[in-house]
């Protein structure tokens, strides 16, 4: 496998990297797991006979839903199937108007700098723009760029395409699901209006006021820990291990 083809793959899987949730159309229950998306980008990587280079940037920007379909091994429109395929042309049109195609262009193009590969990330690619407005004051998260960094940085093992000198720089990824671990060990503590909605499975809006509150906190009592560690134990260490 190339770098080049490895690269894609680690792009493609974090530009989908978003909203499993349970899909309960046709009658039937089926759910979308972070594993599918890296399973069915592995078999592209692996078996460019049976699909085509669908990790080559111009056949990128013009894959259609089913094509994911199949990827995916999935039986019926994925969820969020429209926007998880948009999101891959945008990666593909992106890399081709600014990178010559190429991936591995994007990270050199950093200089081993993650977060200015976060920053290219952003600027060329918009469904990476992690952003909202809270109170007046505008406020960037960054998840699936900062996780592409990160995987980049593993896959590489801080190496090579990898050598990033300020991987400590990352916050952890806001995601939905590590509040529930800080609030289940008393870290993080809800009001009682929004632990009653959560305890009811009450949806909370994409950019509402308590979602940018869960998420930010969240980042917050992350450095709060790893500073409480470094203090502790004279070891810093990196939010996104």
């Amino acid at each position: 496998v190339t770098e080049e083809r490895l690269a894609m793959y680690t792009l493609c899987v974090d530009a989908m990297n978003f909203c499993f949730w349970p899909d309960h159309s046709d009658g039937e229950t089926l759910k979308l797991e972070y594993e599918h998306l890296t399973a069915g980008w592995r078999r592209a990587l692996e078996r460019e006979e049976d699909f085509g280079d669908l990790l080559d940037a111009r056949r990128l920007s013009e894959i259609t839903g089913e094509e994911l379909r199949a990827l995916m091994k999935w039986p019926r429109p994925l969820p969020n199937e429209e926007e998880r395929v948009r999101l891959l042309r945008e990666v593909g049109y992106g890399l081709v108007e600014h990178f010559d195609g190429s991936c591995v262009a994007l990270i050199r193009a950093a200089n081993g700098s993650a977060c200015r590969l976060v920053d290219l990330v952003v600027m060329h690619f918009p469904g990476f723009r992690d952003e909202s407005v809270y109170r007046g004051r505008q406020v960037f998260l960054y998840k699936r760029a900062q996780i592409f960094v990160a995987d980049v940085w593993g896959t590489w093992k801080a190496a090579g395409l990898g050598a990033f000198h300020d991987i400590s720089q990352l916050t952890m990824f806001a995601d939905y699901r590590v509040p529930v671990t800080l609030r289940e060990v008393g870290i993080l503590t809800y009001s009682e209006e929004l632990r009653v909605k959560i305890q009811n499975k009450v949806e909370i809006p994409s950019h509402s006021e308590e979602e940018i509150e869960i998420r930010a906190c969240t980042v917050h009592a992350v450095e709060l820990i790893k500073k409480r560690f470094a203090e502790q134990y004279g070891q810093e260490i990196c939010s996104i291990v």
